[in-house]
């Protein structure tokens, strides 16, 4: 009988800006934990919805004037980030000697996670709000990546705190523990200069996605 395939590291991402460190984060884990790892980009249904409306414009970075914006510029700007991350993987994952794929899904990013919650137990999750510093090992840096674990009573719980543990050895990091008390957004938020957070899964909720600043690690 065949072994069963080994499980891949999720990186989903709706924003090319996020990905060179997330991807970097993602394959590093991948290569710790001898996985295949997957990207998947998340296109914006909201903003195809908010660019099919009559009144909607937008302002170019090296433009003065609103300019009319169709569903047409949003499918164009997809298929360019779509490079943009395929270069980006086949970048990192050939350096780390790591097997990994790529595919789009439609959606929402905080629905995305849900979603594709039963493929993988390790999902690494960046927005285009996720402007993390250079990796160390990437860039140099004059500080190590700051790692935050947000942990309860649960065993997904004890396996961020492994999961956490592993990354910080492979990145070179610095690991802070949060206890989560109701809420692991506030939680989390207590650690305000960290570049990663790592929640197990049944803390993770949209709410709490939408609260954090740098990219989240779902564990479980």
């Amino acid at each position: 009988m065949n072994a069963p395939a080994p499980r891949h590291v999720l990186a989903l991402l709706d924003d090319a800006a996020a990905a060179p460190d997330v991807i970097e984060l993602s394959t590093a884990l991948a290569q710790q934990l001898q996985r295949p790892l997957e990207v998947v980009y998340v296109e914006s249904v909201p903003a195809l919805v908010a660019a099919a409306l009559p009144f909607t414009q937008v302002l170019a970075e090296t433009r003065a004037q609103w300019t009319a914006f169709a569903p047409q510029d949003v499918e164009s700007g997809y298929r360019a980030q779509l490079a943009r991350l395929r270069e980006i993987a086949a970048r990192a994952t050939t350096r780390r000697a790591v097997r990994w794929s790529l595919r789009t899904v439609r959606g929402a990013l905080a629905q995305a996670v849900v979603e594709l919650h039963a493929e993988s137990d390790l999902m690494v999750v960046g927005t285009a709000g996720v402007r993390p510093p250079a990796l160390p090992r990437v860039v140099p840096a004059r500080r190590p990546l700051r790692i935050a674990v947000v942990t309860d009573d649960s065993p997904a719980a004890a396996q961020a705190r492994e999961v956490a543990q592993q990354v910080a050895t492979a990145l070179g990091g610095v690991l802070t523990v949060h206890r989560a008390s109701g809420d692991a957004a506030a939680a989390a938020a207590r650690d305000r200069h960290c570049d990663l957070f790592v929640l197990p899964r049944g803390l993770v909720a949209p709410a709490v996605l939408a609260t954090l600043a740098r990219p989240a690690l779902v564990v479980g």
